[in-house]
């Protein structure tokens, strides 16, 4: 009698692949989060992710543009520092810094050339909106945003789009992606082919930096 084959490694394999298919955040945005009716199951997130204090990060940053097929790829390091700010440190093609604090936007080149631009000035944009993003207050991110949130297990996925219709109609909504309780994927959506997305490469939370760091990477 012919021994038929073990279907075994065949299961584990379409488990494995369809555990692959299942781990990935939702792909549209859910409901807006409204308070007293929706937002209890959001709350522990958004503390849980505030929690976590100072960070740094390193990412892949993709700048995809209508006029062309493939994006800019950028590599470099991510800091947030409570009550200093946010600096996103661009390692590669070159060197520049960029602070996101209460004061607005900070630019400096690799020369130590600098450029301020003021929190209320249009043309901080939605670059100036990610210190509270990665800050997760929900009250006060509700007082200039549209919250969606969606789950799909433990991916989800947080929409941010400005009340202000004329900053969400030039600069588009902030998408930022996670699971558990780690942050992978943020992007600047302008449109389906103008966004900025970043990759979340590595993380450390509760953080210390030194004096000299925190004076070479934040204002």
């Amino acid at each position: 009698m012919t021994k038929l084959p073990s279907l075994r490694p065949v299961l584990v394999i379409l488990l494995l692949l369809a555990a692959i298919v299942r781990a990935a955040p939702p792909a549209e945005p859910g409901p807006v989060i409204e308070a007293g009716r929706n937002d209890g199951e959001w709350r522990w997130l958004f503390s849980a992710l505030a929690a976590k204090g100072a960070m740094m990060s390193t990412f892949t940053e993709e700048r995809w543009f209508s006029m062309r097929k493939t994006p800019t790829v950028l590599q470099g390091e991510m800091r947030l520092l409570p009550g200093r700010g946010l600096s996103l440190h661009y390692t590669e093609p070159e060197e520049q810094l960029l602070v996101v604090d209460d004061a607005g936007l900070l630019m400096r080149d690799a020369k130590g050339r600098t450029r301020e631009i003021k929190t209320e000035a249009r043309a901080a944009g939605l670059s100036a909106a990610l210190l509270p993003v990665m800050q997760f207050d929900l009250e006060k991110l509700r007082e200039d945003f549209y919250l969606h949130a969606a789950r799909d297990g433990n991916d989800w996925r947080l929409d941010f789009v400005p009340r202000d219709r004329e900053l969400a109609r030039t600069l588009g909504s902030l998408v930022v992606t996670g699971i558990g309780t780690t942050v992978r994927r943020l992007e600047f959506r302008h449109s389906a082919r103008q966004r900025i997305v970043v990759i979340i490469k590595t993380a450390d939370t509760g953080v210390t930096f030194s004096e000299e760091d925190a004076r070479r990477f934040f204002r």
